[in-house]
């Protein structure tokens, strides 16, 4: 059972019976960095009487609180010399006895002095000697005095108590053993003690303890030795014998008689047939050498010979040898390193260090050298017929720039005679063939000052090469890429490879790249759009939510009208998030029918700030009652958002009024709706009029664009069935015409109707939500429909619920923490299958491919946000009655 008491407590309670044996008024405190802020934790009656305080007020006071006048602080350290706690000892109540003492026995001040003799031995030998009673010094000579750090007797003799020069761990048995010399004489045998200088720092003494009567009463002698330097050699030498014997290696040590002092773990493993570790001492090298045979560990062939005669020359070698470096084999295939060597002291070490796998892997090495050699050999046959077939050329030179070497390969491309591929042709030659065969450019010679100018040109070049890569394009238009390399020899090898596909095949590469970078920046817009537009979806829930409930519970005019308005700016919020999300979704195209007028007025929604920003003023100028188009609505979206935009930036230098004019009408000839977009700004340029639908061509500063908006706007127009121009209108601007073919019938459009809640039978709901206001908004809705609504606002709170009851429909968020939708779906899955089919989602993140999947695997319905109270309730009630049904 573990103390419940914290050390300083526990220290103090052990310190009490120690403190009442001590005479004189002692306490301890704590200790703190400055006495003056420890606090007293234990003290004897004597000094609780001085003090005037009682013993149980006195413990956890200040020892600010005591009169620093009548009291001495002694540090109190631990056997490492790290201080522990401070002893307090009052000067009042001592003071008191010593006079009361001296009144009776004038003479025992000095009574020290009554034997002259003694003093005169004691002061002269080199040991310590003390005199004390509980602990209070009546007698050291010089040499006690100075090892504890003082500079004479008399310094040390005005030290209240001895001890503070005693670790705090000892005080309790030093106590005890002081007590039982005094009762009965026995000091028992002599022992060694760790002590500690008035400054903290250890030493060791060895101790004899001895009761003698002083100045009539009885007292302890005691005789100090010390063995400080002893202590430290034997804790060297057992850390020492420590790190020996965990060493990996095995080590042995022999005297100069040759007989064993030391082993370590790791020789006995190897040797195990030898004596023990604690046995093996003193035995002769010549007794463990005879075991190594007897036990067949020997592979050196001499033993086989005459055993006797081995052993005799082994322990010879090892006498003549100062030092030895040798490798040894166990009968089992192990290898050892053996290192030997002579001590100073005319002993013996041998030390064994397992190299096994450093043998193996030199025994390896030797194989492969062996085979690679012999693959060399093959492969430089190879690699003489590999070089005269390859389509590659080679060149070898000498640094005397001779030709050593020259495949097929460098004739065929370059077109040189086979007579100038031969060994010793100099390069000047090569070079001037080349010239005649027009592989360099007719400037670059003349700049040189002429065919043989350029030759030395070239050749000063060559020689100078330590390592390169480059490509040269000759006149027919190959590219070549040159290698050259200069051996350590001062040879020059260099290849020559014919890239020119390679070359074209990158600088296409490079075209889908930048095209594909463009791509994925749009992607990672479409990202972001998704992302702000997800976060927006809960508070648009509450601010649509809320207010058509603030409508329909309205009781003016008034404030039916303000809460129509609110609901109007939020359907507007909403239909602008859903439009990024469209944007953000990039389903492929789907074919529908299409109001153009409805489909750009939602885009001036999404852009109208930007416009507004840069003083754009917007002319709609839409014929009413035109035909649907078949489209995509997300991409004849982007088509818009570009056209304005970009007449928005082309007229951002153009004074104001800037004017951007949009128009719709049909074209009954060709069945086709027209889309006009039209800005005053400084038009477009005729020389590039005809470049502006090309992939990455922007007039744009580098940084404000990208140059694939009206590409892109091009391939997706042309992949409707219908076309885009541009052009300059007579009064100034560009005009971008978008012609679409009309399709689909016309369907009137619905206005969103809040329909007034249905009266229905009360059924018991769970709503599952992190969103507090989410939640607070569903349960209005479901309980001003009639319904008994429990909230959770967890996966993990909503097993709780489903755990105690059934619930007529489940509404729930796919995502929350802990515990989301599809974890919660999982999970009564197994508990509660009955009930999958009450489960309603709701959510605003349906980008998320996890969420697309886990919808379409289990087929329930799922709200996207933001929503309206109607869906909630007539979806609620149509699973209501399904499954009661």
């Amino acid at each position: 059972m573990s103390n419940p008491l914290r050390p300083t407590d526990r220290f103090a309670r052990s310190f009490d019976a120690a403190l009442e044996s001590l005479q004189g008024p002692v306490a301890v405190a704590s200790a703190a960095n400055n006495a003056a802020d420890s606090t007293l934790l234990s003290a004897n009656t004597a000094f609780a009487r001085a003090s005037g305080w009682s013993k149980k007020d006195l413990r956890g006071r200040p020892l600010a609180d005591c009169d620093r006048a009548l009291i001495d602080v002694r540090p109190l350290f631990d056997r490492n010399g790290k201080r522990r706690h401070w002893l307090v000892l009052h000067r009042r109540e001592a003071e008191g006895k010593a006079r009361g003492s001296h009144k009776q026995n004038p003479t025992s001040a000095a009574s020290g002095e009554e034997d002259p003799g003694f003093r005169a031995l004691v002061e002269g030998i080199p040991n310590g000697v003390l005199v004390h009673r509980d602990f209070r010094p009546l007698y050291a000579n010089r040499a006690c005095a100075r090892r504890v750090g003082f500079e004479d007797s008399a310094e040390m003799m005005r030290e209240p108590t001895l001890l503070t020069f005693l670790p705090v761990e000892l005080h309790n048995r030093a106590l005890r053993r002081h007590r039982r010399i005094l009762a009965d004489g026995d000091p028992g045998p002599a022992q060694v003690l760790r002590c500690l200088t008035r400054s903290g720092e250890p030493f060791w003494v060895k101790a004899t303890e001895k009761r003698i009567l002083w100045q009539g009463e009885p007292a302890v002698l005691v005789s100090l030795s010390d063995v400080t330097e002893q202590v430290q050699m034997r804790r060297t030498e057992l850390m020492l014998r420590e790190a020996v014997d965990n060493l990996s290696d095995s080590f042995i040590l022999y005297d100069p008689d040759l007989k064993v002092v030391l082993t370590n773990r790791r020789f006995h493993e190897i040797f195990p047939f030898l004596p023990a570790q604690h046995e093996v001492i003193g035995r002769p090298m010549q007794e463990l050498v005879a075991a190594s045979v007897a036990n067949n560990v020997v592979t050196d062939p001499r033993v086989w010979r005459d055993r006797e005669q081995f052993i005799a020359d082994f322990i010879a070698d090892r006498l003549r040898n100062e030092v030895s470096v040798t490798e040894d084999t166990w009968p089992d295939g192990r290898w050892d390193l053996v290192k030997e060597q002579h001590t100073r002291s005319g002993g013996f070490v041998s030390v064994r260090t397992d190299i096994t796998e450093r043998k193996r892997a030199e025994f390896n090495l030797r194989d492969q050298e062996s085979r690679l050699e012999q693959a060399l050999a093959e492969r430089s046959a190879q690699l003489k017929g590999i070089l005269a077939n390859i389509a590659q050329g080679v060149t070898v030179t000498a640094p005397d720039m001779r030709v050593l070497l020259v495949n097929q390969g460098f004739l065929d491309i370059f077109g040189v005679p086979e007579e100038l591929g031969r060994p010793g042709v100099h390069v000047s030659d090569l070079i001037r063939q080349s010239v005649r065969n027009g592989h360099f450019p007719d400037a670059e010679i003349e700049a040189a000052g002429g065919e043989e100018a350029f030759v030395e040109h070239r050749l000063t070049a060559f020689g100078r090469v330590t390592r390169s890569v480059d490509q040269r394009t000759l006149a027919d238009g190959r590219v070549i890429e040159v290698r050259q390399q200069r051996l350590p020899d001062g040879c020059i090898v260099s290849t020559y490879n014919n890239i020119t596909d390679r070359v074209r095949t990158e600088r296409e590469l490079q075209r889908q790249r930048e095209r594909t970078y463009q791509n994925e920046k749009l992607t990672a817009l479409g990202g972001l759009l998704a992302g702000v537009s997800h976060e927006l979806n809960n508070p648009l829930s509450v601010v649509i939510g809320q207010a058509a409930l603030l409508e329909s519970m309205a009781t003016d005019s008034d404030m039916a009208e303000r809460a129509v308005k609110v609901r109007n700016a939020a359907d507007r919020c909403a239909k602008i998030v859903k439009t990024f999300l469209s944007m953000a979704r990039q389903r492929p195209a789907a074919r529908s029918a299409i109001q153009i007028n409805r489909l750009i007025e939602d885009v001036l929604d999404l852009v109208t700030y930007q416009l507004s920003t840069t003083d754009v003023t917007v002319t709609c100028e839409l014929a009413p009652d035109l035909p649907m188009v078949a489209g995509d609505s997300d991409q004849l979206s982007h088509i818009l958002v570009n056209l304005f935009i970009n007449a928005q930036q082309a007229m951002v230098s153009t004074p104001l009024p800037r004017q951007l004019t949009i128009s719709t009408d049909a074209l009954q000839d060709s069945g086709q709706i027209r889309v006009r977009v039209r800005d005053n700004g400084p038009g477009i340029p005729d020389e590039i009029r005809s470049r502006i639908f090309d992939p990455f061509f922007t007039t744009k500063p580098v940084g404000h664009g990208t140059g694939i908006g009206l590409s892109v706007c091009h391939g997706m127009v042309t992949a409707h069935g219908g076309s885009i121009a541009v052009e300059n209108a007579a009064e100034g601007g560009a005009v971008f015409t978008v012609l679409l073919p009309a399709g689909g019938a016309v369907q009137p459009e619905l206005e969103e109707v809040e329909e007034a809640p249905r009266p229905s039978a009360e059924r018991q709901i769970l709503v599952v939500d992190d969103e507090p206001d989410i939640t607070s908004f569903l349960v209005e809705i479901l309980e001003a429909a009639g319904h008994a609504v429990d909230v959770a606002s967890s996966g993990q709170a909503a097993l709780t619920n489903l755990a105690a009851r059934d619930y007529a429909a489940i509404i729930c968020d796919l995502r929350m923490p802990h515990l989301d939708g599809p974890g919660l779906y999982g999970a009564i899955s197994e508990t509660k299958p009955h009930l999958l089919d009450r489960f309603v989602f709701i959510t605003g993140d349906l980008l998320n491919e996890r969420t697309d999947r886990f919808l379409k695997k289990t087929g329930r319905p799922c709200i996207e946000k933001p929503f309206m109270p109607a869906q909630i309730r007539e979806l609620v009630e149509e699973i209501a009655e399904r499954n009661t049904g």
